[in-house]
């Protein structure tokens, strides 16, 4: 094709007839998935390997009435004016003990007003995230040629999924929320950038490793594996 070519209507009329009759399935089908299992092009795209767009451009052109953007998640919108529809509302009693359960479990500590804010004032070893003044150390690792190297690794032996869950990390819901996590603990200097030591895991399950409802200790070193124990007995 000459560079400068231009195309004439009839013959993208023609490339567009033929693009919608390569297309694996039947209008039937397609408007089914979209009008009846409320299916938006997305999801329509992953079951038939197409693009979002693709999808979109065959509903247009069987004339099927598409729905505005944004409608298949409605909870998990918010626009511009809207009023939140917890306005005015507050937790019942029950609620509210419900949820202090549920912060303690997870080992949390619930906010109490007449004490305000547990790690107010709390600096360094005081705080429960301390790991011995690291944060330098690890950003020095992080950019380093040698932790490039072991998260590739990583990646390619997981497999992009979570090691724990299976999750592919390409799913719509998962994708950019995966970890890489150290089996044994950072502080543990020849272990920190050894392939063998890190686990791929998404963020649900890097939070479970690391909460008290981890009582077996997956994905945890010898010492932090005791460590959970001691902290699901307390």
């Amino acid at each position: 094709m000459k560079r400068g070519h231009r195309f004439t209507r009839e013959q993208i009329l023609n490339r567009i007839d033929a693009a919608r009759r390569r297309r694996p399935v039947t209008p039937a089908w397609l408007a089914a998935k979209y009008l009846d299992e409320r299916l938006d092009c997305v999801k329509i795209g992953l079951l038939v390997s197409r693009d979002p767009k693709t999808v979109w451009t065959w509903l247009k052109h069987d004339g099927v009435q598409m729905r505005p953007r944004g409608t298949a998640c409605p909870a998990l919108l918010f626009r511009k004016g809207h009023v939140s529809p917890f306005t005015g509302r507050r937790h019942s009693e029950e609620t509210k003990s419900r949820l202090r359960e549920i912060a303690i479990a997870d080992g949390r500590v619930p906010f109490d007003p007449a004490v305000g804010s547990y790690m107010r004032g709390r600096r360094g070893a005081d705080t429960p995230n301390w790991k011995g003044g690291v944060t330098p150390e690890r950003q020095a690792l992080y950019s380093s040629a040698e932790w490039v190297a072991a998260v590739k690794m990583v990646w390619a032996r997981a497999d992009a999924r979570c090691e724990r869950c299976g999750v592919h990390h390409n799913a719509c819901e998962r994708r950019g929320t995966f970890h890489i996590h150290h089996v044994v603990s950072f502080a543990v200097r020849e272990l920190r950038a050894e392939p063998t030591n890190l686990a791929l895991l998404c963020g649900g399950c890097h939070r479970f490793v690391h909460s008290r409802a981890n009582v077996a200790g997956n994905f945890l070193g010898a010492a932090m594996k005791q460590m959970s124990l001691f902290a699901a007995d307390a």
